[in-house]
């Protein structure tokens, strides 16, 4: 018997010793990582992922990421295989057409379930053959010549909003505006795609739990998404889907319902109104081979997604950076003004008229600009032959390669003050040639990932603007809008998406 403790204890000795010796192997073959190894960033990186996983469940890893990029320069090594890029001429080869650089599985970590199964959705898909392929039939729906013709819609949704806010104003109390313009997003959505409001304003509540839903799932994918293979772990788990019969979750199943009530009570001829939903279901028909209703289904689980936290983000940061900036404010109000007195714009504000006041798009691209709803790396797969970095190393295929929008947002190209809330950069200055004020514009536009960046933009990108555009001026001209306590400061959160909340306002009827 004591020779065989012996045996057994010399042999798990063995087995600590080959296991030690083994991960000091996988540490130094992660440090050691051929082109990675040169480029500069936190030791802790440089042997794991899990740095990145833990900065980001801080809630703010914009903000080490730009301290990083002020420390190291243009690039920054953020894991064993990761690599941040600050400087905006590797953009177009990064996101450009063509270019080879696929999502890396960051993006897969995102893919909701139905069923039990992951759905690929325009967003989340890692294939871009299927991208393209699922993206053509229904392309045209996004146009913004398309999307005006559903101006009346959106009117009737701010109307909406601005009788909730008339109940503020009547009893004087704060309003929290960050929560109504993510109400006000989501019914526009909601209109666009199924002819009908998803009952967020009218209740004045987060309906079946879809606003927190979406807040868990963005949660979950920002810090899994760092170490994607966690996910099969976690909620892809085959085993954990096998008892639970097959989830669905939340934003999910609200999409597979309207969905399904559709195709059991279509419009009838006098009724039918061409929304989202109906181009899906006729793409399936001029596309049987590509859109089945698995595919419609995914188109309008893209919808809600993309069309409604993205959008509240915007608004919210809009509003945010005006009210804490009395000059900016004033300004932006007499441009309306001026524009209502000589008849060049109405309330609500029409997508035409919006485009017709410099200053308000300065104020609008400035604010997204500062803000954008993405905080963490549009994360990209070298592919073959490498990429060279301009006065940096050649980054070996299968390298993870990407830009922040909060750290390109902040770079010199968008002159001095980066960091400041200065609408005035989009627009010439008195002293500025237009052949120099066009070049300068140009180099800020594309260095704008707001709506990222290549054929992989967010296909909902006119849908946000047309909200955006709509709702600023409509609101100001109804309102005086101030916070309620000058000096109050939001509440954000980087989960992937960055969010707000706690923007309280108090609301007077102009």
């Amino acid at each position: 018997m004591a020779f065989l403790f012996s045996i057994l204890g010399l042999a798990s000795e063995q087995v600590l010793g080959l296991t030690i010796v083994a991960l000091l192997v996988y540490l130094a073959r992660n440090y050691f990582t051929p082109g990675v190894v040169s480029i500069p960033g936190p030791f802790a990186a440089k042997f794991s992922n899990l740095w990145r996983f833990v900065d980001v469940a801080r809630g703010r890893p914009d903000i080490t990421l730009h301290k990083l990029h002020q420390k190291y320069g243009d690039y920054v090594r953020l894991g064993p295989n990761v690599v941040s890029v600050r400087n905006p001429d590797v953009l177009k080869t990064i996101y450009g057409i063509n270019k080879g650089f696929r999502k890396t599985n960051f993006y897969r970590v995102q893919q909701q379930l139905a069923n039990g199964k992951p759905t690929q959705t325009l967003f989340t898909t890692l294939d871009e053959d299927f991208h393209a392929a699922i993206k053509r039939p229904i392309t045209s729906a996004y146009s913004m010549s398309t999307l005006t013709g559903f101006e009346p819609f959106v009117d009737t949704t701010i109307d909406n909003l601005f009788k909730r806010l008339d109940e503020f104003v009547e009893d004087g109390k704060g309003c929290d505006i960050a929560v109504w313009m993510q109400y006000y997003a989501f019914d526009v959505i909601g209109e666009l795609t199924y002819s009908k409001p998803l009952g967020f304003l009218e209740q004045g509540r987060d309906v079946d739990g879809i606003i927190a839903s979406l807040e868990k799932i963005l949660d979950y994918a920002g810090k899994i998404g760092q170490m994607p293979w966690l996910d099969y772990f976690l909620i892809k788990n085959p085993l954990r889907q096998f008892l639970s019969g097959g989830s669905t979750g939340a934003v999910a199943r609200f999409a597979r319902d309207r969905m399904r009530e559709r195709l059991q009570s279509p419009h009838k001829s006098d009724e039918f109104r061409k929304d989202f939903l109906s181009r899906f279901l006729e793409a399936k028909v001029r596309s049987p081979k590509v859109v089945d209703d698995a595919q419609v289904f995914s188109y309008t689980v893209s919808n809600m997604n993309a069309g409604s936290d993205t959008t509240a983000i915007s608004l919210r940061a809009i509003l945010y950076y005006t009210m804490k900036d009395e000059r900016v404010m004033n300004k932006l109000c007499q441009e309306l003004r001026d524009a209502v007195d000589v008849g060049k714009i109405s309330i609500p504000v029409s997508w035409k008229q919006s485009q017709e006041l410099p200053y308000l798009d300065a104020v609008i691209k400035e604010a997204l600009r500062l803000h954008p709803a993405v905080g963490l790396l549009l994360e990209r797969v070298v592919p073959e032959g490498g990429l060279q970095l301009p006065n940096g190393p050649l980054l070996p295929p299968g390298t993870i390669v990407g830009a922040n929008p909060w750290i390109i947002h902040r770079h010199s190209v968008f002159g001095d003050k980066a960091e400041d809330f200065i609408p005035e950069r989009w627009l010439r200055a008195e002293d500025e040639s237009a052949i120099a004020f066009e070049e300068r514009r140009q180099k800020m536009i594309r260095a704008t990932l707001t709506f990222g960046a290549g054929p992989r933009t967010c296909i909902g990108k006119n849908i946000s603007l047309l909200e955006i555009y709509k709702l600023i001026p409509s609101l100001l001209l109804t309102y005086d809008i101030q916070l309620l306590d000058p000096s109050a400061e939001w509440e954000i959160t980087n989960a992937w998406f960055v969010r707000q909340k706690n923007i309280i306002v108090k609301l007077t009827r102009v």
